[in-house]
C-alpha cells in the first residue's frame, strides 16, 4: 500500500515538473533526455551495489526497447510538450483513463472476457472526458481542447505497455534491473531525437527554477520506474489499478496550489465522472 502511495504521487508531482521545467527555458526534448538519462545512472549506481545489472539476452533487449518507446519516448515527450499548454491539473485525468484502455487492448489481444461493469466503466470515464473536450466554456480557452486530445496518445502508450509487460517480461527478473535496462534503452533512443532535431541543451545559462526540475525528474522518474514494476509483480495489475486514484487527486490538488488554477463546473463533473469509471472498472476486474 506505501509503494502505491508513493507511486501515485510521484506520478502527480511529474505535471508539476513537466510545466515548471518547460515554461522556465527548458526545451522539450532535451528535458525528456536528461530527465531519462539521470534516472537511468541513479538505477544504474543502485543497481550495480545489489549486483542487479541489466542482463543483455536478446529477450531482455527487446522488452527494454519496447517498453522505453512505450514507457518513456512517446508518452514523456507528448506529457511534457502539453505541459506548457494546459493546465497541469488536467492532464492527470486522461492517465485515469489507462485501466479502462488497458482492458479494451486485453479483450483485442483475448487476454480478458467481456465483463459489463468494466465496460460501463470505461463508457463512464470516456463521457467524462467528452464533458471537457466538448463544451466551449468547460477549458479557459477553447483551444486547449485540441492539446488535452493530444495528451491521450500518452494514455494510449502508458495501455499498450501495460499489456505488452507480462507478455515480454522474462521470468525471474528484478524490478531495478528491468528499470535500469529500459532507461538506458529510453536514453540512448531520446539522444537520437535530440540529434536529429537539433535542440541541444545541457543546463546552460544560470541556475534557475528550470534545472532544479529537470534534477527533481531525475529522481522523480527513477522512483516511478521502479516502482511500476515492482508493484506490478507484488500485487498484481488489479491492486496496481488503485495509483490511478492517487496520481489524479494529487495532480489536480497540485495544479490548484502551486499554479493557482481554477475550473469550471464541466471540469469538475468530468473529475467526479473520471474517478467513478476507474472504480467501476478496477471493481469489475476485482470480481
Amino acid at each position: 500500500m506505501i509503494y502505491l502511495f508513493i507511486l501515485g504521487f510521484c506520478f502527480g508531482v511529474s505535471f508539476i515538473l513537466n510545466r515548471l521545467a518547460t515554461t522556465n527555458g527548458v526545451p522539450v526534448i532535451p528535458y525528456v533526455f536528461w530527465q531519462t538519462a539521470g534516472a537511468a545512472v541513479i538505477l544504474c549506481v543502485g543497481a550495480a551495489g545489489l549486483r542487479q545489472l541489466p542482463a543483455v539476452t536478446g529477450a531482455h533487449l527487446r522488452i527494454y526497447v519496447v517498453m522505453a518507446i512505450l514507457n518513456v519516448a512517446i508518452p514523456y515527450l507528448v506529457l511534457a510538450y502539453v505541459a506548457p499548454k494546459l493546465p497541469a491539473s488536467l492532464l492527470p485525468i486522461g492517465l485515469a483513463l489507462v485501466p479502462g484502455a488497458i482492458y479494451l487492448m486485453a479483450l483485442a489481444f483475448r487476454l480478458e472476457r467481456f465483463g459489463l461493469l468494466r465496460f460501463g466503466g470505461i463508457c463512464v470515464g470516456l463521457v467524462g472526458v467528452l464533458v471537457i473536450l466538448l463544451p466551449k466554456a468547460s477549458l479557459p480557452e477553447p483551444g486547449m481542447a485540441g492539446w488535452l486530445a493530444l495528451s491521450l496518445v500518452a494514455t494510449v502508450s502508458f495501455a499498450l505497455r501495460a499489456v505488452l509487460v507480462p507478455l515480454m517480461r522474462p521470468p525471474a527478473t528484478p524490478s531495478l534491473s528491468l528499470a535500469s535496462g529500459l532507461l538506458i534503452a529510453a536514453t540512448l533512443i531520446m539522444l537520437v531525437i535530440m540529434a536529429a532535431s537539433g535542440q541541444w541543451w545541457a543546463f546552460g545559462g544560470e541556475f534557475g527554477i528550470g534545472h532544479g526540475m529537470v534534477l527533481a525528474a531525475m529522481v522523480n522518474n527513477a522512483v516511478i520506474l521502479v516502482l511500476i514494476f515492482e508493484v506490478i509483480r507484488l500485487a498484481g495489475p488489479v491492486f496496481f489499478g488503485g495509483v490511478n486514484y492517487v496520481s489524479m487527486l494529487i495532480g489536480v490538488a497540485l495544479g490548484i496550489v502551486v499554479f493557482d488554477e481554477h475550473h469550471t463546473l464541466w471540469v469538475w463533473l468530468a473529475i467526479a465522472l473520471v474517478l467513478a469509471g476507474l472504480y467501476l472498472v478496477n471493481r469489475g476486474k476485482a470480481r
